[in-house]
């Protein structure tokens, strides 16, 4: 059900809000809160699709409540309608746009603009809507294409090459002169080896472990593939308890460990990655931490030119979840985190 929440240390004013929103949106549950940490509770509890937040209320003022509302990763997304006396004072204006708020408006208010203005924020919530939803869909397409090009490899060139091996290995070397038997030798030797390379093409592109097992196990072979390729140490600390993760995100957090550990190849020449799974508050998290030489400022930045555009990548389809990515130099080495809504089962 759809839901509005308004936020004013006066019951008259809640009152009066509340007629508002049964009167043009008798579609929507309207909440009510007294104070703004009793409004930051009820905010992640029932996640609405809009909050009205008045400004001047005692102990945790509007600025404060939405600044608090706008960096937890749960509500950061929610459009946020300031309602004060204050509105129409520029100076304060701005000092709300700073803290996230997506607009104003003054006390006492027109019906008919407060009206619009709900219509406005409930128009970019629902154009968000649809971004998430577009973009579980390009993860889905791209990973079924992902699985099909895995698949044709499979039974297509890996059977062949496995076909050629067996005929090659099926010549009687004994009956052979040592330059043809020489010869012999070394195609099987290319042929395995490219068998080889083609199982791993198919696995790196579409691993069954991911679908089969989960991402955990997914996550554990990419490691133990990652310190046999590189010979950087590795381990995973996971925890043992019962989530729900879609598909996609599934999908998402298996790829973006994978970007994280090319960037620790690539950049960090580290010689150990730890990579910890756990729930935190409702909260899905995957670290990656390194004991290379760090990360520095410019490269943090989504535009930077070692691997900057993965890192966008990640921050927007992160962002897309409700979730929060954080990349950031330690004391040695670097440390990303990601976190994503989970369900307990």
């Amino acid at each position: 059900m759809k839901k509005i929440l308004a936020i004013d240390d006066n019951n008259i004013n809640l009152e009066l809000i509340s007629q508002i929103i049964k009167l043009y949106y008798p579609d929507f549950k309207f909440i009510g809160a007294l104070n703004g940490r009793e409004g930051i509770l009820m905010a992640q509890k029932e996640n609405p699709d809009l909050i009205l937040l008045d400004i001047m209320m005692p102990d945790l003022d509007g600025y404060e409540t939405c600044k608090i509302l706008k960096q937890n990763s749960r509500t950061k997304q929610i459009p946020v309608i300031m309602v004060s006396a204050l509105g129409r004072d520029s100076a304060e204006r701005t000092k709300g746009l700073n803290v996230g708020a997506d607009s104003f408006i003054s006390k006492p208010f027109d019906q008919v603009e407060l009206k619009a203005q709900i219509n406005v924020a409930l128009r970019i919530k629902s154009y968000q809507l649809q971004l998430k939803k577009l973009n579980s869909e390009l993860t889905l397409v791209e990973e079924r294409e992902r699985r099909r090009i895995a698949e044709n490899l499979h039974d297509s060139l890996g059977q062949t090459l496995g076909l050629a091996f067996m005929n090659l290995s099926s010549i009687d070397l004994d009956a052979c002169t040592p330059a043809i038997k020489n010869t012999v030798m070394f195609s099987s030797k290319l042929l395995n080896k490219a068998i080889e390379e083609s199982r791993r093409l198919t696995y790196d592109l579409s691993p069954p472990i991911l679908y089969e097992l989960g991402l955990i196990p997914a996550i554990q072979w990419k490691l133990e593939q990652f310190e046999k390729d590189f010979n950087i140490s590795t381990s995973l600390i996971a925890e043992n308890k019962h989530t729900h993760l879609d598909k996609e995100n599934n999908i998402f957090l298996y790829r973006t460990v994978g970007e994280l550990l090319t960037n620790t190849y690539k950049h960090a020449e580290a010689t150990e990655v730890i990579v910890k799974q756990t729930t935190n508050n409702g909260m899905y998290c995957i670290s990656v931490q390194d004991d290379g030489i760090g990360i520095d400022k410019l490269h943090m930045q989504p535009t930077s030119e070692k691997g900057g555009f993965g890192l966008l990548s990640i921050t927007e389809r992160i962002e897309s979840l409700n979730g929060t990515f954080k990349i950031e130099p330690i004391e040695k080495g670097t440390l990303a985190e990601i976190e994503i809504p989970y369900i307990a089962k």
